[in-house]
């Protein structure tokens, strides 16, 4: 990378992420690239039919909107990052306010997963929609009344309309036992 053609050695250049395949058998993609534009994403992605779970950074929603064989499914672990750092962002005398309250509902989420990890898709799947969908429920409703009374350029006015614009994408870890509630395993294989 220091001695690439055409490009200064201070060049910022990233490293494409992807993990996928078959249950037990993980198998994790490094791709290297000189930019976070479309273009890698298309060429990461081209063939590809099925669920892409990622952050909501806009470049995978333009890849799927060119295909009807992907669909996009959100990570709660980047709108639950966002509440956290707007609930830091108040301050060690903080009282508890919507950030709070949106890590409180994320957390009953996790409370789920964490309980339900061991069993097999189709009864995941099942549980799911006993247990959980009810609080995703709670936490829509809940984010419908929070959402115009926190000023949108607050960190809690930011988490608050990440949460609104992702929110499609962030229920339809519901649609197949086989997903994940965030994509914290290819994080985790990028450190």
């Amino acid at each position: 990378v220091l001695k690439e053609d055409g490009r200064h050695a201070c060049a910022q250049s990233y490293m494409w992420g992807q993990r996928g395949g078959p249950p037990g058998q993980a198998v994790i993609l490094f791709h290297y690239a000189p930019s976070r534009g479309q273009q890698p994403a298309t060429g990461l992605l081209e063939g590809y039919r099925g669920y892409l779970q990622c952050d909501g950074f806009e470049v995978y929603g333009a890849v799927a909107a060119k295909s009807a064989a992907i669909r996009l499914i959100g990570c709660f672990a980047h709108a639950r990052r966002k509440f956290d750092e707007a609930h830091k962002g108040q301050g060690k005398h903080r009282k508890p306010g919507k950030a709070k309250q949106a890590l409180d509902l994320i957390a009953r989420l996790y409370a789920i997963e964490k309980a339900l990890k061991d069993l097999d898709p189709e009864a995941r799947h099942t549980q799911r929609q006993i247990k959980a969908r009810p609080i995703l429920d709670e936490i829509h409703a809940w984010l419908q009344q929070a959402l115009p009374e926190v000023p949108p350029s607050t960190l809690t006015g930011k988490a608050l309309t990440y949460l609104h614009n992702q929110w499609p994408r962030l229920i339809g870890y519901l649609e197949d036992g086989r997903l994940q509630i965030d994509n914290n395993s290819c994080e985790r294989a990028i450190r």
